[in-house]
Parts: structure tokens; sequence; C-alpha cells
């Protein structure tokens, strides 16, 4: 490796209240609650937002289990790699 490319991200956090994300759409979660025994707090997760009824859902939670989770607020999930016409 040559170097290391330093890169500064600005990360905005929205809370549900203040708006959601676009439908299906892929966005880094701040949860808390518990999902069968487990208990979460402040945890960062990736989920979706779907406004047909669906809701908030959380890559990787079982839909089979008793689940009470509160979405705190969300952020989109920037890809790494080059913007066009930028430098990563």
């Amino acid at each position: 490796m040559k170097g290391i490319i330093e890169r500064q991200v600005i990360v905005t956090w929205y809370t549900p209240e203040e708006k959601t994300p676009p439908e299906y759409t892929s966005v880094v979660v701040s949860i808390s609650g518990r999902v069968g025994h487990t208990r979460f707090d402040h945890a960062l997760e990736v989920a979706e937002y779907a406004d047909d009824g669906c809701g908030w859902m959380i890559y990787g939670m079982p839909d089979n289990e008793d689940i009470d989770i509160t979405v705190h607020a969300w952020c989109d999930i920037e890809p790494y790699g080059f913007k066009e016409g930028g430098k990563p």
C-alpha cells in the first residue's frame, strides 16, 4: 500500500419524528429495546423503512421472536468509493 487516503465524512442524524428515509433504502439506525432475551441500548444497526404499515425493518432481526425496539435516530449510508467529479 503506497499511502493512506484520509477522508472526512459529515453524517447528519434525523429522528423518525423529523423525517423518515426513502422507502426501502438502507440506513444506519440507533436502537434500544429487546429482541427475545437480548437487550440493546443505543446500538447501531442497518435497517429499512416502509411507509406501507411495516415500519422499520432491521436487518438480521428475526420475525418470529418477541421484539420491542425503539428507533431513536437514523442516518444515510454513504457507500465507499469515488463520487462523480470528486475524490474518495
